[in-house]
Parts: structure tokens; C-alpha cells; sequence
């Protein structure tokens, strides 16, 4: 708590003024025995402290007002060894008090005979007087105690207005700046000092500032460029005024960098998928080719278009791109183009303006391509893309720039783009379901994930991993597979690929009570399918059935893929793991 000590110069200036206009001698000391004022012409030499056995320091003690006509009349002066030394002829003494507890005493000395006749005529009156002294002094006490509250209250607040990581800017109601923080220093590109009293709307322009300043309505998440003639930093900014009773006293603006936003929105939305190729499971030849063409692409910047069946792992491999790519510590953002509505996807893809149709949410949002900046957007299922929003992605694609739904401003985004899809595009193309400009815009790189049946030998070691995955994520230590089992799960077709396999695999493990995987808790469909016959027998009927089928089926989709001409009949039969000849020879018993 603040004392008299600590407004010592507000309380000599107290007794000295006392002193002229009652042409008295004045002392003041506080409740720790300590002189805080003094006009010095009571005593022949300087005091230096307060003693309980003068008159003030009994008052002190006491806290009753004490009047004394001469050092006769008064015991504390009867008894003082100073007494010799001080002139005193008369004196008033009263304390000061503050909510009933006492913080000093005001002593009014008279050191002339005059003097003492004034004080001893005026005694009641200038009891009266001293008394509004003392609540003087209290109120000066209060307002250094007031004052240093708030200078403690600003000195935290603007501590933590400085450690946040938004950008703060307060202003007054003049829509003058009168306090930022280091965030928008470096945003304006200012010293924080040489904006102090500049017009708020020469830096953060708009109908939304220019509202809240003029009217106090307040906005939340307005896009904006900060900076000369809008090419500066791209932010995120709200404002809400600040009331004093009834009217504004000013407006406080809170900015993020689009930059920070789109790296938030990023970690929460992004999955902890393969972050290296490491984490792509196989030892084929056809995903050992695949991995190195792959890697040895990742570093530019081309397109690259990924084809492949469902399951066959496609974004995987689009992760492992991005996290061995020099954008690996900006933003991966994927957008399943055929699991989205078509009224929806535009504005996914490109983000719209606010009020850009109903039900839009205040202020926009902005897009993918947006939200990817800097890094790499995957865009899977390209081939399910609305026909009418392929001119708009090949513009993207084009010229590095995004418009927003609703919006009329250009955004520049720099982003990797990797499609990815399980049909043919080519027919598409013929069909003109998909345009011919996107379709070679897109697919400067193609990577081709072999089906799984085509690289039978990376089935167990899938086998394997997911066995690992799903007994820890089950908490079932399961070492591994029985002979019929493994063999059945090797033998089946996998039309599903490394999804169909995965789920398979953790079916297993679910329904597994011994610490081996056995054929009974394989899913229904492998084990009537795939029932092997005993060692050297051969595959029963009902099974040999089921894989010449999937054999068939498995060419036919090879041969959609890789084309009837000859160069795609070798690709086909590459693919499958098998001769020409072969490929030749099986298609003739189709």
C-alpha cells in the first residue's frame, strides 16, 4: 500500500502551502515516526526524525487531536531533552487517518507570541482546517495508489497485448492509433512509435473500418491487404468498439497473417499420413520403379498425375511427393473432387466472398488453392470434375491466380498441384467429358500405381505391416499368420488393393482369439472363395472358379487401361506381371 514516504513531495508542498497562509510553522510526519514535511523554523537545527515523546508522535499514538498553549502546558514537551532548542509557543496536532486507520499526523506550530494568539483565538476553526489538510493528503495517498494501480494494469496489459500472436492495434475515438504491438509492427513494416497518432484508415482502409469508427459496429474476419495500394501483407482482421457508458471511447483491431491462418487451418485438418516413401510398403519391382520415379520428380514443380484403382494408394504416394519435396513444411491439402456436391466444390476449390450466395458464412472463407499456398494441393478423383468448373482450374493452373465465388480480386496462390484418378482419362477425353487443355495441363508427370495382384510378391510383406498396425491399434499382440491362412490371403485376387487388403487384415485381427491369425477368422468371402486344397492338389473347383475370374477380370481392367494397341498390350501385360505371349495366350481362353 502506498504511504505519505511515497507522495512526500505532494506533502511538503501541503505544509508550505499551511504555512504562508496561516503564518505558522508546519510538520508532518507519517505513521512510521518518518518526517514527510516540515517549513523548519520550530527547531535551531534540522529534525531528522520523528520521536514518540514529542506531541506529534503521541498523537500518532493516540490518535486524538492534541492542542498545546505553551511547552509548560504540555507533558511531551515538559519531558523533551530538546526542549532547550525548540521555540515553540503553541500547537495544534492532528492526525491523518484513512478508513479508520491512521497513516501520519499534520502538527500547525506557532513560534511567536502573535502567532500563538492567532492559534490558541482560532483554535476550533483551524482544527476544522488542518482536518480537510489531512483528507487532502489522503486523497493525493489515494491518487498515487490509483495511479500506480493503473500503471501496473497497463504495464501487464500491454505485456500481454505484446506476447499474443495476433496483431493489436487500439485506437481512439478520433480513429487515432494510440497503441500496437510487435505484429503489426512488422505487418506495416513501422516503428511502433512513429504510429502513435496517425488516422487508423491510412493503414486498415475499408467499408468495415470506416463503419466501426463512424458507428461502433463491430466485424469479424474481414480479409484485407495491408500496405500501399493493397500489394502488401494479406490478413485476416476484426474490430469491436469500446464502451464507456453510452458512447464509444474507441475501436480495437485484432489482425492474423493469412499466412498463419492457412498454417492453423492446415494442422488441424491435415491427417499424420506417409510423411516419406519409406512408409510405402513393397519390394516389387513395379513399386521399386515406382518409388524412384517418383522421388527423382519430387523436387520440381511440375504437375504430376498419379492413375491407379481405388485402394491402390494413391494419396499415399502424393503425401510421400510433398513431405520429399522443398515444400514439405508448407500445407498439404487434398479435395476428393467426386465426394463433394457439385454446388458445393467451386467454392471449396476457389473460397467465396461474403454474401456471395445464401447461407454463405460473414465475411467468406477462403478456398483449397488458397489454403495450399505454398505448398501442394492433391486433388483426387479428377476425372469426376463438373465439366463446367474445368475452364476455371485450368485458368488456376495457367495464370497462379485464384477469384473467389462472388468476388471480383485476383489472389495469387503458388501451389504444386497432384490429381490423381482411377479412370481412364484419355477416354474421357474422347468422350468430351473432360477437356483435352486440363488433361495434358495436368498429367506433365504420370505415375502408375500398379494393382496389388500385379505385384503378388509385396502381399505378404503387406500382410505383415498391417498385422503390426492393427494388433497395436487392437492391443492384441497377434505374432502372425497359420500356413492356410497366409495362403489363402496370398492366393486372392484383391480387387480392392491395399484397402481391400487392410480391411481384411483388421477383420482378422478383430475376430482372432489364439496368437496366431487362423483361415475361420479370415472375412467370408476369402475363405469360400480361396479354400486351398491340400499341398500339391491344387485350387478346389469353387476356388479355381472364383480366381479365373478375377484373372479375367484383372486383364480386362489392364487392358482398359493400357489401350489395345500394341505398346498398351505390353504395358498390360507389364502391369500384370506377365509375358506378352502370356497375356496373348490367356486373353484367347476368355
Amino acid at each position: 500500500m502506498v504511504g505519505l514516504v511515497d507522495i512526500n513531495e505532494a506533502v511538503q508542498n501541503v505544509s508550505e502551502a499551511i504555512s504562508s497562509v496561516l503564518d505558522v510553522d508546519v510538520i508532518i510526519s507519517d505513521a512510521e515516526f518518518r518526517k514527510v514535511g516540515d517549513t523548519k523554523r520550530h527547531f535551531n537545527r534540522e529534525v531528522t526524525e520523528i520521536r514518540d515523546t514529542y506531541v506529534i508522535g503521541h498523537v500518532l499514538q493516540t490518535g486524538e487531536t492534541a492542542t498545546i498553549a505553551s511547552k509548560a502546558d504540555s507533558p511531551q514537551c515538559m519531558a523533551c531533552v530538546e526542549q532547550a532548542e525548540c521555540n515553540l509557543e503553541a500547537m495544534i496536532c492532528v492526525p491523518i487517518e484513512r478508513e479508520g486507520a491512521r497513516v501520519g499526523a499534520i502538527g500547525l506550530i506557532a513560534i511567536t507570541e502573535a502567532a500563538r494568539a492567532k492559534l490558541l483565538d482560532n483554535r476550533d476553526n483551524l482544527v476544522v482546517f488542518t482536518r480537510r489538510m489531512a483528507d487532502l493528503i489522503v486523497s493525493k495517498l489515494i491518487e498515487q495508489e490509483t495511479a500506480e494501480k493503473l500503471t501496473i494494469a497497463k504495464n501487464r496489459l500491454t505485456g500481454i497485448i505484446d506476447s499474443i500472436e495476433e496483431g493489436i492495434v487500439a485506437v481512439d475515438a478520433a480513429g487515432r492509433i494510440v497503441h500496437t504491438n510487435a505484429v503489426v509492427e512488422e505487418v506495416l513494416g513501422a516503428d511502433g512509435a512513429a504510429l502513435i497518432g496517425q488516422p487508423v484508415q491510412a493503414f486498415f482502409s475499408g467499408g468495415y473500418v470506416g463503419t466501426l469508427l463512424s458507428e461502433g459496429t463491430a466485424f469479424t474476419n474481414i480479409e484485407l491487404r495491408v500496405g500501399e495500394q493493397g500489394r502488401g501483407t494479406h490478413v485476416l482482421i476484426s474490430g469491436k468498439p469500446v464502451a464507456e457508458g453510452e458512447k464509444t471511447a474507441g475501436s480495437i483491431l485484432a489482425l492474423k497473417k493469412m499466412d498463419d491462418v492457412y498454417k492453423v487451418i492446415n494442422n488441424l485438418t491435415s491427417s499424420p499420413l506417409a510423411t516419406s516413401f519409406d512408409e510405402i510398403v513393397g519390394a516389387s519391382p513395379q513399386i521399386a520403379r515406382l518409388k524412384r520415379e517418383a522421388l527423382s520428380v519430387a523436387a520440381s514443380g511440375s504437375n504430376i498425375m498419379i492413375t491407379g484403382e481405388s485402394g491402390t494408394g494413391k494419396e499415399l504416394l502424393a503425401r510421400a511427393i510433398h513431405h520429399a519435396s522443398p515444400r514439405a513444411a508448407k500445407p498439404f491439402v487434398a479435395l476428393n473432387c467426386a465426394a463433394m456436391p457439385e454446388t458445393l466444390i467451386e467454392s471449396e476449390l476457389f473460397g467465396f466472398e461474403d454474401g456471395a450466395f445464401t447461407g454463405a458464412a460473414r465475411g467468406g472463407r477462403p478456398g483449397k488453392f488458397q489454403l495450399a499456398h505454398g505448398g501442394t494441393i492433391f486433388l483426387d478423383e479428377i476425372g469426376d470434375m463438373p465439366l463446367h468448373l474445368q475452364p476455371k482450374l485450368l485458368r488456376v493452373l495457367q495464370e497462379k491466380t485464384v477469384e473467389r465465388l462472388g468476388g471480383h480480386k485476383s489472389v495469387a496462390v503458388d501451389v504444386r498441384v497432384i490429381a490423381a484418378t482411377n479412370r481412364v482419362l484419355e477416354e474421357l477425353v474422347a468422350r468430351g467429358e473432360f477437356r483435352e487443355d486440363l488433361y495434358y495441363r495436368l498429367s506433365v508427370i504420370p505415375l502408375h500405381i500398379p494393382p496389388l495382384r500385379a505385384r503378388v510378391g509385396d502381399v505378404k510383406l503387406l500382410l505383415a505391416h498391417m498385422l503390426r498396425l492393427y494388433g497395436q491399434k487392437l492391443g492384441k499382440p497377434i505374432k502372425g499368420f497359420s500356413a492356410n491362412a497366409e495362403e489363402a490371403l496370398t492366393a486372392w485376387p484383391w480387387k480392392g488393393n491395399v484397402r481391400e487388403l487392410a480391411n481384411a487384415v483388421e477383420y482378422a485381427v478383430n475376430m482372432e482369439q489364439t496368437p496366431y491369425v487362423t483361415f475361420e477368422s479370415l472375412p467370408q468371402r476369402i475363405r469360400e472363395g480361396a479354400k486351398v486344397a491340400s499341398a500339391g492338389a491344387g485350387v478346389s473347383a469353387p476356388a479355381a472358379g472364383v480366381l479365373r475370374s478375377a484373372e479375367t477380370e484383372a486383364i480386362r481392367k489392364a487392358l482398359a487401361e493400357c489401350g489395345e494397341t500394341l505398346e498398351g498390350k505390353k504395358r498390360a501385360a507389364a502391369m500384370l506381371g506377365i509375358s506378352l505371349a502370356t497375356l496373348y495366350r490367356k486373353r484367347k481362353g476368355m
